[in-house]
């Protein structure tokens, strides 16, 4: 199977290299492809927030929230004390 690439940014990922219980949860994934229009370093807290609002479905952990987009190439990384994501 060939790779896909996420319309919102582009990242390519195989989705044969991927259990299902390792690939992001299609509420991020379809959340990812629809809400988010930031980018450069945002709080988790926040984005996470959206995430909860714009869902309709049983939200996933903040944990799983997090590594999911990591796994999409968004990265969480501490300033000061907070923690943020970081998306280009």
């Amino acid at each position: 199977m060939s790779s896909i690439s996420c319309p919102a940014c582009g990242h390519d990922f195989d989705p044969a290299s991927r259990t299902a219980a390792g690939a992001p949860d299609p509420t991020v994934l379809r959340w990812f492809r629809v809400d988010p229009g930031w980018t450069g370093e945002v709080s988790t807290d926040e984005v996470y927030g959206s995430y909860l609002r714009a869902t309709d479905q049983a939200p996933v952990s903040r944990g799983r929230f997090v590594a999911d987009l990591a796994y999409l190439g968004v990265e969480q990384v501490l300033d000061d004390a907070t923690s943020v994501l970081v998306r280009d």
